[in-house]
């Protein structure tokens, strides 16, 4: 028997990559998203369909009856995600997003489903700058969460402060809480804007060389993480786990680009690395990559319980070929 899967806020690049992987595997899957993010990416949601029992739209994911009102329709689930997300926005926004809505979930979930597995996707920029969190360079699973880290941006600090509200929920209820931490999601329906800058270069025959250091992940393996840590967690338990099997400069990612793109004959384009330290005038989000530059964020715990991760190489091939096939359409 498969398991019953719930994406919050599934009608995007995660969410779809959740979809498959665990649909794929013979898990049951319903998504519930706004009835907006339906009609923003209807191409994407027509291609969801096919992929799950039900898509539940909602006025909002943020009001305690719609959410009541989602978890009485779909059922309880095995494993519950929080798909919901934003990189950039006001202050507000991103607290609205990263902090608030998760937590809303987490409660109401704890009251309702207490065998469910209720997993968080945040981000390595969560931790900000994790110097003092590091030993020599390397950074793995905090025993006191987010000891000694600091954020550095509103991003960071927003899903800072939403890890902190969803492992409250955790430690005062039944509901078992997994933290993931990926860092650049790679795979199939990546119409993110650095994914579209990275294709219409490698269109144009450049090539971008050197480049900051950054963490990715497959996209669908944040699902085989997330199914690993049900199976071989067993009873209750609060966690949170680093997502990131390969760390490498942006160049090394757009030259694997290339390759599955076929692209033939470029121009480099080096790029500086950032600065170890925050400047005056640096955006808020390059200053949270910039904090991170000399660290190695390591999945630990996940490769302790025995994940097997893709290749970066073949992620970037399902990237590539996605964008081939979708790019300049509406999604």
């Amino acid at each position: 028997m498969g398991y019953r899967v719930l994406i919050i806020g599934g009608i995007g690049y995660l969410g779809y990559n959740l979809a498959l992987e665990h649909s794929s595997g013979g898990d049951t899957v319903y998504v519930v998203a706004r009835r907006s993010s339906a009609e923003k990416r209807p191409l994407l949601f027509e291609e969801l369909k096919q992929l799950t029992e039900r898509i539940l739209l909602t006025s909002t994911l943020h009001d305690p009856a719609d959410i009541q009102g989602s978890i009485d329709s779909v059922g309880c689930p095995d494993i519950a995600y929080m798909a919901v997300g934003k990189l950039q926005g006001t202050r507000e926004e991103l607290m609205e997003a990263n902090a608030v809505i998760p937590k809303r979930w987490a409660e109401l979930l704890s009251r309702r489903c207490i065998d469910a597995l209720y997993v968080y996707i945040s981000n390595t920029l969560a931790v900000g700058d994790a110097s003092k969190c590091a030993q020599n360079g390397r950074v793995v699973e905090e025993a006191p969460h987010l000891r000694g880290c600091r954020p550095v941006g509103p991003h960071g600090l927003s899903k800072m402060e939403g890890e902190r509200n969803v492992m409250s929920v955790c430690r005062r209820t039944r509901l078992s809480v997994a933290i993931l931490r990926p860092g650049l999601l790679v795979g199939r329906w990546c119409y993110h804007d650095e994914w579209r800058i990275l294709y219409r270069l490698a269109r144009l025959h450049i090539r971008i060389s050197g480049g900051p250091f950054i963490h990715a992940a497959p996209a669908r393996d944040i699902a085989v993480a997330s199914r690993l840590l049900r199976d071989r967690m067993g009873d209750k338990f609060c966690g949170w786990f680093y997502a990131t099997p390969w760390r490498g400069r942006l160049g090394e990612l757009h030259r694997l680009l290339h390759s599955h793109l076929g692209v033939r004959g470029s121009m480099p384009l080096p790029l500086p690395r950032l600065p170890r330290v925050r400047l005056p005038g640096l955006p808020e989000i390059l200053a949270e990559y910039s904090a991170q530059q000399r660290l190695v964020f390591e999945p630990y715990a996940l490769n302790e319980l025995g994940m097997e991760w893709r290749s970066i190489d073949e992620a970037v091939r399902e990237a590539a070929e996605w964008l081939k096939n979708y790019m300049g359409e509406k999604l």
